[in-house]
């Protein structure tokens, strides 16, 4: 038996290749480099398709998402359109019905209407005018005794509550609260 130097036996060593056996490795290689590997292969495929339908899916969610996130915005625009014209209206008639819950005490406020006849006779001063002066029978009974004693005032029914009407032979005036709803009405009309 042969033995190895001390020093040789602590030495890092590798295997060496057998040259005999050199090219069996490399043919094996070749060959395994060419073998087509159908479990690979049609793991590949699969896994491919497989992204494609994803990702043809994703598209077709988000175009259906943006689809129906504007028919919401297009409904919204439209009830936001409907919602505010209807609440203008109701804002507006709310608004005429306190005007007129509010002025309806002063149209039959005796004080009051017979200080606005006084105006309004004052409005028609020329001599020569024949006036008549017609007011509500109820309205008459309130403000007879403090209206002037040289106005002639007739009692109407056909004149609204709280309303006067002077008519002149070049025409006249009318004031009452059907004349205050409707000017009431085309100012929120305007607003």
């Amino acid at each position: 038996m042969s033995r190895l130097p001390l020093e040789q036996m602590f030495r890092p060593s590798s295997f060496t290749r057998d040259p005999r056996f050199a090219g069996l490795h490399a043919e094996q290689h070749a060959r395994a480099a060419h073998v087509p590997d159908p479990l690979g292969d049609a793991f590949q495929r699969g896994y491919a398709e497989g992204v494609a339908e994803a990702r043809a899916e994703a598209a077709r969610e988000a175009a259906e998402r943006q689809a129906a996130e504007r028919r919401i915005e297009l409904a919204f625009s439209a009830l936001d359109e409907e919602t505010a014209a209807e609440m203008r209206e109701r804002l507006r008639l709310t608004v005429l019905a306190l005007c007129e819950h509010a002025i309806a005490p002063l149209a039959v406020d005796p004080e009051g209407l017979a200080n606005r006849v006084e105006r309004a006779v004052a409005m028609l001063q020329r001599s020569q005018d024949e006036r008549r002066v017609l007011l509500h029978p109820q309205d008459l009974a309130l403000v007879r005794d403090r209206l002037p004693a040289d106005l002639k005032a007739e009692a109407d029914p056909s004149v609204e509550r709280g309303a006067l009407r002077i008519e002149t032979s070049d025409g006249g005036i009318e004031d009452g609260p059907a004349q205050w709803r409707r000017i009431l009405a085309e100012t929120f009309r305007e607003c």
